[in-house]
Parts: C-alpha cells; sequence; structure tokens
C-alpha cells in the first residue's frame, strides 16, 4: 500500500502521527456512534477508521521498515478467528467509505491515484 500511495491501516499502540493531522479528524473520529456504519467503523475498527480519516484529508500514511515493535498475538485458531471476524466488517465499511469518497481523496490526497483507489477495492 505504502508504496502505491499510503497504508491504510496503521495500528493505534504502534503509530505516531502530526498532532494536526489528530486535531483534523478528531471531530468526526470522537463523535458517537449514530448508525450501524458507525459501529462497524468506530467500535470495529478504530485504528482503520482513524487512517482512513486521515488519507481523506490530505496525509500520507507511511510505512517504516526499520521501526521495531512487539505485541500480543492470537495464539490458537479461535482467537484468531474472534478477531478476524472483527476486523472484517470493519475493513470493508472503510474501504466502502474510501471508495464512494474516492474523487474527494484523489483531489485532497497527493499521494493516492486512481490506480491506489482501483487496488483499495479489487
Amino acid at each position: 500500500e505504502d508504496v502505491l500511495g499510503s497504508v491504510m491501516c496503521c495500528p493505534g499502540c504502534f503509530s505516531v502521527f502530526r498532532a494536526r493531522a489528530i486535531r483534523e479528524v478528531l471531530p468526526i473520529y470522537a463523535s458517537n456512534v449514530e448508525k450501524a456504519k458507525d459501529f462497524l467503523t468506530k467500535d470495529m475498527g478504530e485504528d482503520r477508521l482513524l487512517s482512513t480519516l486521515m488519507v481523506e484529508n490530505g496525509w500520507r500514511l507511511e510505512y517504516a521498515a526499520g521501526a521495531e515493535s512487539s505485541t500480543f498475538c492470537p495464539d490458537n485458531f479461535g482467537e484468531f478467528y474472534k478477531q478476524r471476524r472483527r476486523w472484517t466488517p470493519s475493513t470493508l465499511a472503510n474501504l466502502m467509505a474510501l471508495c464512494s469518497n474516492a474523487p474527494k481523496v484523489i483531489k485532497n490526497n497527493d499521494a493516492v491515484s486512481i490506480v491506489f483507489i482501483l487496488y483499495q477495492a479489487a
């Protein structure tokens, strides 16, 4: 994704953002859940929503190959399945939002092209 334009999901605990970027998207990011779509994006995939909002507002999210981090991963199939069952609807909801706002995203973000949008939609 980074090669095509921007990373689309920066895990919150392993990411560093400019304060100005957070301030720009905070009103939408911190708003209440009012619709099913909001539940999918805000409660089930908040890091992906934050990343999507930043890309929509013109920020380029980059991959840093030299970064080191550690985390707890699912250590059995049942835990892995629960994680994916939670993340998949959120991923789809954010990708639909990105694709439906494609003209705005391409206009606002020099790092995003139609090729990037098509890659996300595929």
